[in-house]
């Protein structure tokens, strides 16, 4: 029975996105912050036609870190976050958040480890509200 309660507790990821692929997965956490990945539940018209999906990130800038979008860098105080591409792998153009502040109560910006991640980066702010669980890497 132990079997059965961890493999309903792990997620593996198949984007490239996270240099993690296999995620222990908390849906009784408390609190998430910076540096904590996150499973939320998030929709696109670039993803499945929009349809709502799941998302796995990690929060690049918690709720009252300031975020900055420069020339599509991004940063969280003086932490380099990424950078924002033009187009999508499928050429596509995207279009980028632009953000210059505080981030909002209740909000978070997560960020992917690959470039090509499809991320805050496009879509802007998450709220805490989506978070489904708390992601642990496994490896």
């Amino acid at each position: 029975m132990a079997w059965i309660y961890l493999i309903s507790h792990i997620s593996v990821t198949l984007t490239p996105s996270l240099s993690h692929r296999v995620f222990y997965i908390d849906k009784g956490f408390s609190k998430a912050g910076k540096g904590d990945y996150v499973l939320f539940d998030f929709s696109s018209e670039l993803i499945e036609g929009g349809r709502p999906v799941k998302g796995l990130k990690q929060i690049g800038c918690d709720e009252g870190d300031y975020l900055q979008e420069m020339m599509g860098d991004y940063f969280c105080g003086m932490e380099y976050l990424g950078r924002a591409k033009e187009r999508s792998l499928k050429g596509e153009p995207l279009s980028r958040f632009t953000y210059r502040g505080a981030v909002p109560p209740g909000k978070i910006f997560v960020v992917g480890d690959s470039v090509d991640s499809f991320d805050s980066r496009y879509w802007g702010f998450l709220d805490k509200r989506e978070i489904i669980a708390k992601a642990y890497p496994i490896f």
